[in-house]
């Protein structure tokens, strides 16, 4: 797969110290790791990443992991110049391509562009970014351009006893990350619908139509970004039995199926919400029409009311009582009278 060491082009050329030189995760080399088996893994320094390199060609025991800023000008002109990769993940970088792809490059070197949470998620929870990553029996190379969760994830879980035969199955543990992120956003919405169901059901309704599309969005962006990742690496999978191994082949198809039971849940719930957004319509409507036959039985019963004074108030010659000492209170009984007749002709009609 790569360059056999005793090539002129084989060695990688050394790591400038500048890509780390600065502090945080903005400098141009963000991380570099040494898993061996049966020993936690070993943070690489900047000028041994080179004989790292040379080592993980030369087929030693140990996978190395580089994760790259690719916002650093100086990081992205030692990649493209880095013959050691694959020229097609070369030419991804150099166009900013960052589609998603799955596919075997360079007897068995595995390119991966795959879409992973920004760290920038306080408006949107499901705000992503490319990940372009390459992987090879003893070697994963990743690189963002912009901070992203799983990569960072994956960068502390290398502080605890983090083992990988490959750095295909790496590759795979990074996904299983990213697909763990998945769920714990289906379980922040499955604790909010269950939350809004039990409100709607008590006919507490106040902001849940909000809620409902915030979750419905969130699922049906999720579903958008990730399903036909999940279709991809399915295929991929499916095809005659490449140059993978058995063990990373597992690997690859473990992360793929625990993918596809987490964009199950999100399809799920985004029905679940489909339909309280549906209930929530029915007691909206099952509301406004109680208020409206309660309106309209208001208005029968003060018709004949506004009748009679509509009548006594036409101040006309001849009218009725206009002299007459207890004039006054017998038209408040006709008022009255005509109002209990309304409503006994209501109830009568069952109308109440």
């Amino acid at each position: 797969m790569f360059p056999t060491p005793d090539t002129p082009d084989a060695r990688p050329k050394p790591m400038p110290a500048v890509l780390s030189e600065s502090l945080g995760a903005d400098r141009g080399l963000i991380c570099g790791y040494r898993l061996r088996p049966n020993a936690a893994p070993q943070e690489i320094p900047t000028e041994e990443v080179a004989s790292a390199l040379v080592q993980a060609q030369a087929g030693s025991d140990a996978v190395v992991w580089l994760h790259f800023n690719l916002s650093d000008a100086r990081a992205r002109r030692w990649l493209l110049d880095a013959t050691f990769l694959p020229e097609a993940l070369r030419e991804l970088w150099r166009e900013h391509d960052g589609n998603r792809r799955v596919e075997l490059v360079d007897d068995g070197g595995l390119l991966l562009v795959v879409n992973d949470f920004s760290y920038d998620d306080a408006s949107d929870p499901s705000e992503v970014a490319p990940l372009w990553c390459f992987a090879s029996q003893q070697l994963l190379i990743t690189a963002r351009l912009h901070p992203l969760r799983s990569a960072d994830e994956l960068r502390l879980q290398m502080r605890s006893y983090l083992t990988a035969s490959s750095g295909i199955e790496l590759a795979a543990q990074l996904l299983d990350i990213r697909t763990s992120r998945v769920k714990r956003l289906a379980n922040e919405m499955t604790d909010q619908l269950d939350t809004i169901e039990d409100r709607i059901l008590a006919g507490k309704i106040e902001q849940q139509r909000e809620l409902l599309g915030r979750n419905r969005r969130l699922c049906a962006r999720l579903r958008r970004q990730f399903a036909p990742e999940r279709s991809d690496l399915n295929r991929f999978l499916h095809r005659p039995a490449g140059p993978l191994s058995a063990a990373d082949r597992e690997a690859l198809q473990s992360s793929t199926d625990t993918l596809a039971f987490a964009l199950e849940e999100i399809s799920e719930l985004y029905e679940r919400a489909k339909l309280l957004q549906e209930e929530l319509a029915s007691r909206l409507a099952e509301n406004t029409g109680r208020n409206l036959y309660v309106l309209s039985i208001v208005t029968a019963v003060m018709l004949p009311m506004t009748l009679v004074t509509g009548i006594f108030g036409m101040n006309v010659g001849g009218l009725p009582g206009l002299h007459g000492g207890h004039a006054f209170w017998w038209v408040m009984l006709l008022i009255v009278a005509s109002g209990a007749v309304t409503l006994a002709a209501f109830f009568w009609r069952r109308l109440l």
